[in-house]
This record gives C-alpha cells, sequence and structure tokens, in this order.
C-alpha cells in the first residue's frame, strides 16, 4: 500500500474544494499532468483543445467501473499518443480486478493493441456482464476467435507489456495497480479523469490511462509511452473520503484500496 504524504492529502483536499490543478508527486516519480503528458514530442494529433487539460491531475486510482451497463454495453480505447522508444512492441490491454495485489490469470488478461497499433487506433471492447466476459473482435469477423475474449467484468484494470528489460528483469508486464509490478509498488499507470471535459480530446473519452515503459531502475518518469483514452468508464474511488480525514493525522495516515 502506497503511504500518503502530506502533499498528496492537500492534494485531495484540494479536489473537494474544487482546485484540481496543483497535486504532488507520487512513488518514484513526479506525476506530471495531463497536458504535458499529451504533449510531449508535439501535442497529440488527437487532442483538440490542449488548454482544456491545463493542470489536470492524475486520480491516484488503478481500476475503472463500466458506467452505462444497459446491453450492449460496450467501452471504446483509442491510443491518443505513443511518445516511446518501444512504441513498435509496446502491447496493451484490459485484465479483471480480482482484489488489490491479486495478479490475473491469463484467462483474465485481454490484448487490445499490439505493437503494431498507433496512434488514432481504436478497439471496442463488448461485455457480456450477466455471463462475466469482455470481447475484443480483433480479426473484424464477428466471431469470438481465439485470444477475443476473458473473463474480465464491470470493473477492470490495465496493462502494458513492455520489451524493457534492466535489474534482473526482462519483458516485464506493468500494471495499473502498483502492488503487481515486477520493480516494486511504482506506478506505471495514471489514470486521469476526463468525464467532465468535453472539446478536449476526440471521442471525449471518459478516462485517460497513461504508461509509464521503463523499469524503476532507469524510468524517465514522462508516462507518455501509451496514451489511451477509454470510453463509458470511471476511475473506482477509495473507500475513504478526504472529509473523514483529521489533518492531525496525516503523519501516520496510510491509504487502503478497495
Amino acid at each position: 500500500m502506497r503511504r500518503l504524504t502530506v502533499l498528496s492529502i492537500l492534494c485531495m483536499v484540494s479536489v473537494f474544494t474544487g482546485n484540481v490543478r496543483a497535486c504532488p508527486t507520487g512513488g518514484e516519480c513526479t506525476w506530471p499532468t495531463l497536458d504535458v503528458i499529451l504533449s510531449d514530442g508535439g501535442v497529440s494529433p488527437l487532442v483538440t483543445d490542449i488548454s482544456l487539460l491545463g493542470g489536470l491531475t492524475a486520480t491516484g486510482q488503478s481500476f475503472v467501473s463500466l458506467l452505462d451497463m444497459v446491453a450492449p454495453v460496450t467501452s471504446t480505447a483509442t491510443i491518443l499518443l505513443e511518445e516511446a522508444g518501444y512504441a513498435g512492441q509496446n502491447q496493451f490491454g484490459i485484465y479483471k480486478f480480482n482484489g488489490d495485489g491479486v495478479a490475473p490469470s491469463a484467462g483474465e488478461m485481454l490484448l487490445l493493441f499490439n505493437g503494431s497499433a498507433a496512434v488514432g487506433a481504436s478497439a471496442v471492447v463488448q461485455f457480456d456482464l450477466a455471463g462475466g466476459t469482455a470481447w475484443y473482435d480483433r480479426n473484424g469477423d464477428d466471431v469470438m476467435d481465439a485470444g477475443e475474449t476473458a473473463a474480465i467484468g464491470a470493473v477492470f484494470g490495465f496493462f502494458l507489456k513492455s520489451p524493457d528489460s534492466a535489474g534482473g528483469i526482462s519483458n516485464p508486464t506493468f500494471y495499473s495497480d502498483e502492488l503487481l509490478n515486477p520493480d516494486g509498488a511504482m506506478e506505471h499507470a495514471l489514470l486521469f479523469n476526463t468525464s467532465g471535459i468535453t472539446g478536449a480530446i476526440s471521442g471525449n473519452p471518459s478516462v485517460v490511462v497513461a504508461f509509464e515503459d521503463l523499469l524503476a531502475s532507469h524510468t524517465d518518469c514522462d508516462y507518455s509511452d501509451m496514451v489511451v483514452g477509454i470510453s463509458n468508464v470511471t476511475p473506482v474511488p477509495e473507500p475513504a473520503t478526504v472529509a473523514l480525514l483529521g489533518l492531525g493525522s496525516l503523519a501516520a495516515l496510510r491509504r487502503r484500496r478497495g
């Protein structure tokens, strides 16, 4: 579990008071704001008004939940930016939420983008909530082919398979749940809630997930290596709210997920 610093709590308090523009660091990296991420190497061609994203900070959360659960239930993922040396090899997908720090099985992971996918590529995931499955028709033949389905329900996280190698770790899989990351509990994914912002990004995604694809021992902390907009989802909130926190207990506070 990650320890909340005083600055982190003050950042969270600012969200409740309407000031969401000044939030601090996360783990080994200083978390860049979304406008900074999407401007790395030049503004993403899918960003229509970068000023609307100015200072937008990461939520600090690891999972999302579907919003509209009336059949047919879908969520669209679109690559917004890939400013990475490994862009041609990175693989992005979603995985089933089984609990904090609980790794998914192979059958609970669904690949959406392989190394050949580029900025602008999109994947429409169809969810069968009664059956607890997700399907991405990668081949476009309207048939559930091998590798196109996974046991994923309404709550899920994100993963990135990287070809990076350092410190005795090779070809790591990074998760939006930092407890699963092979290089220690480093945040390799940042989630941004963009549901209240229209006209900033093509397609108006409700969440943007930004990945760092380098291992902690030599990371550059830019989080622009794989940036994906996701529709029809919302970040899963933490169980405790800042409103219940006493400022006198900040030094001993630890955040728990749920």
